[in-house]
């Protein structure tokens, strides 16, 4: 069976069976999200360890309208005085990896190999009435070694017999990722409830990355209003009329970089990146140094599907390139949504 077949036959079932399971509840206020990107799962473009080759994240997220007390929670923006505020928090593991990987002296030309280990605290603050959004983040973490991000990429190749990576001795140094990011999202156009266009924008600074993004949201189908609450969106509690939903999303969006730890090294040590030098066993001219596009536009095509507390969505991205002669990327996400 083809990938594409396989998903679209997991999203329908979501859609009609979800229900079935477990007790159900008027309200869920908490939601748990396994996310993994991967381009093992692309539809296609084909299957390519170039770039960002792997995402795996877990999330919870949880409702709370009370009062904050935290100080962190205080300075986070809200949406007004009907604001649904939706706290998380994420542990996420990253790895970048170059073209060839049976290379065992990279080209210095192409992306690095890179690994990151974070952890985040988000809130996603809506407001249903004025329809629009604040979201902010705050990332944790570190680069380089203590990722683990090589010892995860060579087990997993053995385990589902791959080719082994053989150039993590080049890895980009260990490093301080701290990073804040605030956006904001607007409704601009719908129909009902069968689609709705949304306007976005991002600022993000730290160590880790500096930049800003924009994006418009095309979503149809048969959904909840987006605005109604980040939990809306993956699940729909016992109260609503139809428990069911099923949609499409694409999102255009381009990027300005200034800097990116996960390509380029730390602020602390980006110095000490170890270059990899010629090849004795390559008689290819030298390409020079690597050269990262600091613009980079993007374009997302998912599907939602859920029903009840479960839900299922699968996302492919398309994006110029990241670094100068890399060529263009697809990669793939797939995660799954449990609420209580």
């Amino acid at each position: 069976m083809e990938r594409g077949q396989f998903i679209i036959l997991l999203c329908l079932g979501i859609y009609i069976t979800g229900t079935a399971y477990g007790q159900q509840q008027d309200t869920y206020r908490h939601l748990f999200r396994a996310y993994e990107d991967n381009d093992l799962f692309n539809v296609v473009g084909g299957i390519s360890d170039r770039g960002y080759t792997n995402g795996t994240r877990a999330d919870y997220f949880y409702l709370n309208n009370k009062p904050a007390r935290f100080f962190l929670h205080r300075i986070m923006p809200k949406a007004g005085d009907s604001s649904i505020n939706t706290y998380g928090f994420s542990i996420m593991q990253v790895m970048i990896t170059p073209k060839n990987i049976l290379r065992r002296i990279p080209e210095k030309n192409d992306f690095p190999y890179s690994g990151a280990l974070f952890a985040t605290h988000s809130l996603h603050a809506t407001n249903a009435q004025k329809k629009y959004s604040w979201q902010s983040e705050l990332m944790l973490g570190v680069l380089g070694p203590p990722s683990l991000a090589q010892q995860t990429q060579v087990a997993m190749h053995h385990l589902v017999g791959y080719f082994k990576p053989n150039g993590w001795d080049y890895q980009l140094k260990t490093d301080l990722l701290l990073n804040v990011s605030v956006a904001a999202e607007k409704q601009l156009a719908h129909i009902n409830k069968a689609l709705d266009l949304i306007g976005g924008a991002q600022a993000f600074t730290g160590t880790a990355l500096n930049g800003l993004s924009a994006w418009s949201t095309l979503r149809f189908g048969k959904m909840e209003p987006y605005f109604n609450g980040f939990l809306s969106r993956y699940s729909t509690p016992a109260q609503s009329h139809n428990r069911q939903q099923l949609y499409f999303l694409i999102r255009p969006a381009v990027e300005y970089t200034l800097s990116n730890a996960f390509i380029g090294g730390g602020i602390f040590n980006r110095r000490n990146r170890v270059i990899p030098g010629p090849d004795p066993n390559s008689d290819e001219p030298d390409k020079g140094d690597m050269v990262r596009e600091r613009v980079v536009a993007r374009c997302d095509y998912g599907v939602v599907a859920s029903s009840g507390r479960i839900g299922l969505s699968y996302t492919l991205t398309s994006m110029t390139p990241m670094v100068k002669g890399a060529g263009s990327q697809e990669t793939s996400n797939i995660s799954f949504y449990l609420a209580w």
